[in-house]
């Protein structure tokens, strides 16, 4: 199948970690992408701080979200990546017209600029650690014992998240280098690709081996996200605040 291409206008959004207790500047982004014309959404992971399909909770506490994103569907043509707080949402009616992509089908390979783009949410190629809590929280036993003590578990949960999301987090100077490295090692990808993620809310675009990198910003403080414009005659990222 021949890959889809990141059209002009394009929109990349990452890590607002929304959640209709504590975080709605969300509803206001989309709402105000349904009044724009037709373009391209990617939402590239962590676009809530807690939203499982088999957690009924979490999907009753962001329904109002989570219509908009419905209608938004209906006008725009919507990519959502899994990412490690918003899992397991394939079968929600919500997500029919989305295109979805579950942890273990990433990245996705898409065309920009007539090169490979490869897509994720970025919790990928990491330590076999992480690997091993990715699948123990999608466990299907794990989470129906979460669902079933919902009222004692959920709201200590999102506490938890609340508090880790003000974290900073420093990374060493050569981080994104050894973040081409891996996708290099374990794709084998060529010169000019793309590698487009989130997760580590960088807000950086570099370039190792002719190969560019593009870290999406965390959309939560700052409100910036990603747009695709024509410049001479190709496209590129452009920083945008809402």
């Amino acid at each position: 199948m021949q890959p889809i291409s990141i059209q002009q206008d394009a929109i990349f959004i990452a890590d607002s970690h929304h959640h209709s207790l504590y975080n709605n500047v969300l509803d206001d982004f989309l709402t105000s992408l349904l009044k724009s014309k037709k373009r391209q959404i990617f939402f590239m992971g962590d676009i809530f701080d807690f939203l499982v399909g088999e957690v009924s909770r979490s999907i009753t506490d962001n329904q109002k979200t989570l219509e908009i994103l419905k209608k938004l569907s209906l006008k725009h043509e919507l990519h959502y990546f899994e990412g490690n707080h918003d899992f397991s949402l394939q079968n929600l009616p919500f997500f029919k017209n989305i295109h979805y992509y579950p942890l273990a089908k990433q990245p996705i390979c898409f065309l920009f600029n007539q090169q490979k783009a490869y897509l994720a949410h970025g919790d990928i190629f990491l330590n076999w650690h992480y690997h091993f809590y990715a699948h123990l929280i999608r466990n299907h036993f794990i989470l129906t014992f979460l669902n079933c003590f919902n009222s004692i578990l959920y709201p200590k949960i999102l506490s938890y998240l609340q508090n880790k999301n003000k974290i900073k987090y420093n990374y060493p100077k050569d981080f994104i280098n050894n973040r081409i490295r891996k996708y290099q090692k374990k794709l084998g990808i060529h010169s000019d690709s793309y590698i487009i993620e989130g997760h580590f809310h960088l807000g950086e675009i570099a370039k190792l081996d002719s190969i560019n990198y593009i870290g999406l910003p965390l959309f939560t403080c700052k409100k910036t996200y990603f747009i695709v414009e024509s410049n001479n005659y190709s496209l590129s990222f452009k920083t945008k605040e809402f």
